[in-house]
């Protein structure tokens, strides 16, 4: 009888944690613009993504760029990073935005062991977004939760208490042509921070269309 009732408490107790997931996630559909997904995409283009072809990596926040305990790399993952410094003038690799919504774990691809290759030797490393390893055929940006935040804006405090977790960041690799002038484009998320309200339509978008990899490379080739 005992073991009966010691059940349905735990049956009960996870479905009132799925009930409070779920009425996290409708609580931000409420909250932001109905358009959002839009924005989302609008957001990840200015870094030079493509729907068909990039890839979205996760990292457990807090964790990001750690190798095995140490936050150190390997000497042969500097000479790495450093020749790619030297090749294209800044890493490739970014941190586009993040979410503290778990639902994203449900659709990443299992993380590959990547040899000499500091953000996928990282132990917060989770997985990854690709259209084609997609059960769906669905796009990253398709697949991000509504809660994604851009990264250096402030994410709500009132969001991160209805979820819990510690977060979850969301990189890229850009294109090489656009891995130095990428910075001019954190430079400028970062000088919007105070005035921005990330629940609300994401007009500061248009703002930084300048800054972005298709407006960035249209000025490069006018100048050849």
């Amino acid at each position: 009888m005992q073991k009966s009732k010691k059940a349905r408490s735990s049956i009960s107790g996870q479905s009132s944690q799925t009930q409070v997931l779920e009425s996290a996630e409708e609580v931000i559909k409420r909250q932001v613009a109905a358009n959002r997904r839009e924005e989302i995409r609008r957001y990840l283009q200015l870094f030079g993504y493509k729907p068909e072809r990039s890839i979205l990596q996760v990292h457990v926040a807090g964790y990001f760029g750690r190798r095995s305990g140490r936050r150190e790399p390997t000497p042969q993952e500097a000479l790495r990073r450093a020749r790619s410094v030297e090749r294209y003038g800044a890493p490739t690799f970014v941190v586009v935005g993040r979410t503290h919504d778990p639902s994203i774990m449900e659709r990443l691809v299992p993380p590959k062991k990547g040899k000499g290759d500091v953000e996928k030797s990282s132990p917060g490393y989770l997985g990854y977004l690709f259209k084609k390893m997609d059960k769906e055929s669905k796009s990253p940006d398709e697949l991000l939760p509504l809660d994604f935040v851009p990264i250096n804006l402030d994410y709500p405090e009132d969001w991160k208490r209805m979820f819990a977790t510690r977060g979850f960041l969301v990189a890229m690799h850009v294109p090489s042509d656009f891995a130095k002038k990428k910075n001019e484009l954190m430079r400028q998320l970062r000088q919007m921070r105070r005035s921005v309200d990330v629940r609300k339509p994401w007009d500061f978008l248009s703002e930084l269309e300048s800054y972005g990899y298709e407006r960035v490379k249209s000025r490069n080739e006018n100048f050849e």
